[in-house]
């Protein structure tokens, strides 16, 4: 599915929940106020059948019931507001520190981190629930940029490496179709309308024994307070189930998109399909424990606990139709591939090995060898070839991600992996060509994060310098994780090293930008500085003017290559016009009509365009990267620059895009024009 129509059907999906939760809460009042109002005739016989409709009473009845609800909804919700690590901590998850010598961590942050390279985000937390050993997993959060991986310890322990990879897979299909936001307000929502039936069982409990005890009228008013306290326990439970069957109904289609999402991934059906089969053969299945369990049901892999109504109220489709849809020839014999294991992994193994030879004539080339510093990095590139890789990763990029972090420098790869020095490659990354300014830099760590810490830079310098540049965005997605194993006051420090290190020389390239940029607003969302955007901006007009000056800066990032200082670049005859055509691509005909002229901007405008831009709704950020791709591959050309800054850009409106989407492109050289 397109990722910008999955993005919208999602939206369209939040407002009906949002009805369908009106409509509970709704029925919930009209129930309560019967019962309250037969209730009230028992204890009152003069009130008669007349005074049955109060508006007063119903008007009382709404208001305590919607503050119920909504404020509990509002409290847990609030609750969650950090994203998926609150998540993970209900679930008693442990973070894996990126330095973990466990072989079974180890792989599974393998596995992530390729699949996060792969699909373009940064790459997220992953916890581990020790004391779960059924095969489960979730991801949770806002959005890309604040997700986190939950993994249960019998999914490392008992799945192999294309098994896990396949339930990983699935669970950044969840993260990139823009489920786990939706996944956060259902637990908001069934919080909400719970607390009307333990506020009826504590009144019940309460009240029970003195109802008992009493005579008179004091018994009628004792039972007309039980008879509430039951209407709230039996409303609420009602209540209870309409919402579980709403967040059963969404989360079951759910599942088998996100299957299917994961096939498309991987190209390997066989390990997604493998770990359903494990569940299905383990006498551990996919059991959760937690007592939190109910409440995120709707956010894992596969169901948390075995349910009578499983047709009914289940969250996810039974094993053996959900294989079905993967494998279509399977009988449901999951002992029997149990014991095939070994023998699918041999073959496998010389599928792959069949793979390599038969690539042989057609070697997939190394990033590096691909694009070596000499050559004139330009490429021809269809604009809708970029738009269609948005959130839609495939196996070759698995394998480019793959091929990457093996490429890294072993210096590099090691600091990546530990928050202490991940700091200091940020540092190296940032710092300026000239010797000056460079000098003026070094002496800034030096004063503002210690000697050690300036040591570590040094070291990285001379690695990082001999480092492509379609190298350092990605290494920067690495680092994330690791950053984000922060103390709030340390990377409060480390924001302010960045942002001085970027401002020092009082200009800004278009890399300081793209680095400043996309490294601190998603870390900013995983320690709390900024919170998620909320759609505010539906059409490309209510935000022209942040249009107009991004695709602005598009069009100098294409004339100046590698400086963004502002300026408006030179009235070059294709430029203009490639910037009128974006502008009309954007939805601005009159403007492109008019001849307009590029905007004259800087880059704290491009800071308050981003931030607003954030804030539009799918449709409107569509438009607006259609428009940046059409502009900047109008030559037919695109550089590495351009390709980077474009991916950095719209990474930051959560549409990733895969790290080596210029690997399709044909490359051209200067020997080759062509």
């Amino acid at each position: 599915m397109d990722f910008f129509a999955a993005q919208e059907l999602r939206r369209r999906k939040t407002k009906w929940l949002v009805l369908l939760y009106g409509f509970a809460i709704l029925l919930i009042v009209l129930g309560i106020y019967t019962v309250i109002s037969v209730a009230l005739g028992f204890a009152e016989p003069t009130r008669g059948v007349e005074g049955f409709f109060d508006p007063v009473l119903f008007a009382i009845v709404a208001v305590v019931n919607v503050l119920v609800i909504g404020g509990a909804s509002f409290y847990k919700t609030a609750e969650l507001r950090s994203g998926g690590q609150q998540v993970a901590s209900m679930m008693g998850g442990t973070r894996i520190p990126a330095s973990t010598t466990d072989l079974a961590e180890r792989r599974l942050l393998n596995v992530v981190e390729e699949m996060a390279l792969a699909s373009g985000v940064s790459v997220p937390p992953v916890y581990v629930m020790n004391h779960e050993p059924g095969i489960n997993a979730f991801a949770a959060g806002y959005s890309p940029a604040d997700a986190v991986i939950g993994v249960n310890r019998g999914t490392i322990e008992q799945l192999n490496r294309d098994e896990l990879q396949g339930v990983i897979a699935h669970e950044f299909s969840h993260i990139l179709n823009g489920d786990m936001r939706m996944n956060i307000r259902l637990i908001g929502i069934l919080f909400g309308i719970q607390m009307l039936a333990m506020i009826g069982y504590f009144l019940l409990r309460a009240f029970g024994t003195r109802g008992r005890r009493s005579s008179g009228d004091d018994a009628k008013g004792a039972a007309a307070i039980m008879a509430i306290a039951m209407a709230f326990l039996v409303f609420g439970s009602i209540g209870q189930v309409f919402a579980r069957l709403i967040k059963a109904s969404i989360s079951r289609q759910r599942e088998y998109l996100a299957d299917a999402s994961a096939v498309q991934f991987t190209r390997y059906p066989e390990g997604l399909a493998g770990a359903l089969k494990i569940i299905g053969s383990s006498a551990t299945g996919s059991a959760v424990l937690s007592d939190e369990a109910e409440s995120l049901s709707h956010m894992y892999f596969a169901k948390c606990f075995s349910s009578k109504l499983s047709g009914f109220l289940s969250t996810h489709p039974p094993l053996v139709p959900r294989i079905q849809k993967i494998e279509p020839k399977f009988d449901g014999d999951f002992q029997g591939y149990d014991k095939a294991r070994k023998t699918m992994a041999a073959a496998r193994a010389k599928r792959i090995e069949r793979e390599k030879k038969k690539q042989k004539t057609e070697p997939f080339t190394p990033i590096g060898k691909m694009f070596p510093q000499e050559i004139a990095e330009k490429f021809s590139v269809d604009p809708a070839f970029l738009l269609a890789a948005i959130g839609s990763p495939n196996l070759k990029d698995v394998q480019r991600s793959r091929e990457l972090i093996g490429e890294l420098p072993d210096e590099i790869s090691s600091a990546a992996h530990h928050p202490y020095s991940a700091r200091c490659v940020a540092f190296a990354t940032l710092l300026s060509d000239d010797g000056t300014m460079r000098q003026q830099q070094l002496s800034l760590i030096r004063n503002s994060e210690g000697q050690a810490t300036f040591d570590s830079t040094m070291k990285l310098i001379p690695v990082i310098e001999e480092l492509h540049l379609v190298y350092r965005l990605p290494m920067l997605e690495m680092i994330q994780g690791s950053l984000s194993d922060l103390s709030h006051p340390q990377y409060s420090q480390f924001r302010r090293t960045v942002e001085s290190l970027v401002r020092l020389d009082n200009k800004t390239s278009l890399f300081e930008f793209v680095v400043r940029h996309h490294l601190l607003m998603h870390l900013d969302r995983r320690f709390a500085v900024q919170r998620p955007p909320r759609v505010r901006y539906k059409s490309t007009k209510s935000l022209a003017q942040e249009i107009e000056l991004m695709l602005s800066a598009f069009a100098s990032a294409s004339v100046t290559g590698s400086v963004l200082d502002g300026s408006v670049p030179p009235e070059i005859e294709d430029v203009e016009r490639s910037y009128r055509l974006a502008m009309q691509v954007a939805g601005f005909g009159d403007a492109a009509e008019s001849n307009a002229k590029l905007k004259p901007w800087e880059v704290e405008q491009l800071e308050a365009c981003m931030q607003r831009l954030q804030m539009s709704s799918p449709a409107v950020k569509k438009q607006f990267l259609e428009a940046a791709a059409v502009l900047i591959t109008f030559d037919h050309e695109i550089t590495i620059s351009e390709a980077e800054f474009f991916r950095a850009v719209a990474e930051s409106l959560d549409c990733p895009v895969p790290v080596f989407a210029a690997g399709y492109i044909k490359q051209v050289t200067k020997d080759d024009p062509s």
